[in-house]
């Protein structure tokens, strides 16, 4: 049985979210915290320290990005915490390092918080299922689409997506509409809810306002790196390739009847650290209003099974992903 999440019509990100409990005063608030500081340093020595250390050291310096590199999971992971509302105790501070935290990863913040805590009420819905072929269309073009996907295009239509807020509001609700196929139960309530987020004028605002802040944050950066620049491109590409591989891991090649449409996966504890426990997405979604520290926790308690190694599942996505057979359309419930 899926979680239920409470959305309504004009809400701000926050009544999309889980509930705040009693808990949010939690040993993870240091942590996250004190990651929150490494993140944004390290992001920082990415967009400006690296320029000087590329034209003082040339190719060698490009060592020092590897653990900018592995800081990525991290950066999403702190992001992730705030959208479920247990990044920071005081409401304000989480906003406000959240949309920071957002703007340095390239992220727009109310997309992404509404987007997910939706994905979390109708997981699996056919717009919701980008690793499955719906039968429309050449089989072909839809592979080739996919793999796109996987290598980068998942990310790339986040960078473009605050775009919309620019847009005349007739076009971007068109768009909007025209994005989520009615073909399933729900679906009808998923399209009002997406087109709900086009027309909200102050999430419209913020969203052309940090886009602003990020192009002028990159364009900076960009200045910095002079020749180097390709540096930067490649850096960002990186990211790209893992947010887009890391996207839809959980859920791929998910039935529609297994338990909350997604899986845990098997992880070394310092690896797990470095996902904040992204890997056990399965308990994520049974419990997502726990913070990520008690995900594994809660996974030796309920026993949930792992069901392969998260590194082997990633690779698998580039076999073949698309059943011949379509899925069959399952009544979904919302309870």
């Amino acid at each position: 049985m899926q979680q239920r999440v409470h959305v309504s019509r004009g809400a701000s990100g926050r009544s999309l979210g889980s509930r705040r409990g009693s808990g949010r005063q939690s040993a993870a608030t240091g942590l996250n915290a004190l990651l929150i500081g490494v993140v944004l340093g390290g992001t920082l020595f990415q967009l400006f320290a690296m320029p000087a250390l590329l034209r003082a050291f040339g190719m060698h310096a490009a060592w020092f990005l590897v653990p900018i590199i592995l800081l990525q999971p991290l950066h999403w992971g702190l992001i992730h915490e705030a959208i479920h509302s247990h990044l920071l105790p005081r409401r304000n501070a989480e906003e406000f390092w959240a949309r920071l935290l957002s703007v340095t990863h390239w992220l727009p913040f109310d997309a992404t918080r509404f987007c997910h805590l939706v994905h979390h009420r109708y997981s699996r819905h056919a717009y919701d299922r980008a690793d499955q072929y719906d039968g429309h269309g050449a089989y072909a073009m839809a592979w080739l689409r996919y793999r796109t996907r996987l290598l980068g295009g998942a990310y790339l239509s986040v960078l473009v997506s605050p775009l919309i807020a620019f847009l005349p509001l007739a076009r971007g609700i068109r768009l909007m509409s025209n994005a989520v196929p009615i073909t399933e139960k729900g679906d009808i309530e998923v399209r009002r809810l997406f087109v709900s987020l086009v027309t909200d004028a102050r999430k419209r605002r913020r969203t052309r306002r940090e886009f602003a802040m990020t192009l002028a944050l990159y364009a900076a950066s960009a200045w910095a790196y002079g020749a180097w620049w390709p540096m930067l491109l490649a850096t960002m590409y990186m990211r790209g390739l893992w947010h887009s591989v890391a996207d839809n891991l959980a859920h791929h090649d998910v039935m529609l009847d297994e338990p909350e449409r997604a899986r845990n996966y098997g992880l070394p504890r310092l690896l797990g650290f470095l996902l904040m426990n992204h890997h056990l997405h399965l308990t994520h979604h049974r419990h997502p209003t726990a913070p990520w520290p008690r995900l594994a926790r809660l996974n030796t308690t309920e026993e949930a099974v792992h069901s392969d190694n998260y590194f082997r599942a990633a690779f698998r996505q580039f076999g073949n992903p698309y059943p011949r057979i379509p899925y069959s359309r399952i009544a979904i419930s919302r309870g």
